[in-house]
């Protein structure tokens, strides 16, 4: 029997981003980007006389990174902001808005740790790619 795939969600994405965290822009020709991974810490608390491995979540979040590309745009107001926060090592808010799938959203905070431009392929425009470190918790938005 064939399974169901009309309700399955395409995967479109885009990516926001701003200095202050209320208004984001687009960050125009997106080629890709990471999706944050969310991961508990755990810490092993067995016991001496425990008969099995005992593990419990701890209240700490390990550090993540995400890489982005996209085409280079030299009038885009977003791609203008994280290169101006690339060269002075400040912060940013991000939003990763899934579009038909509001629900699995995110933003979060980080600071643009690497950006590198890609030139390998004269047959396409020239293209940035971005690493950044996310500094802050990551919630869901809608």
């Amino acid at each position: 029997m064939a399974k169901n795939v009309a309700n399955l969600v395409d995967s479109f994405y885009q990516l926001f981003v701003s200095a202050d965290g209320n208004t984001f822009s687009k960050v125009e020709h997106l080629q890709k980007c990471g999706v944050p991974s969310e991961e508990k810490v755990m810490d092993e608390v067995t016991a001496t006389d425990d008969e099995r491995t005992v593990k419990a979540v701890v209240n700490f979040k390990e550090e993540s990174e995400i890489e982005f590309e996209f085409v280079v745009d030299p009038q885009d107001t977003a791609q203008q902001l994280i290169q101006t926060a690339f060269d002075e090592g400040g912060e940013l808010y991000f939003q990763l808005k899934f579009v038909k799938a509001a629900a699995e959203s995110r933003q979060f905070k980080g600071m643009v740790s690497k950006l590198s431009l890609d030139n390998e392929d004269i047959k396409k425009k020239l293209r940035k790619t971005a690493t950044i470190s996310i500094t802050g918790d990551v919630t869901k938005i809608s």
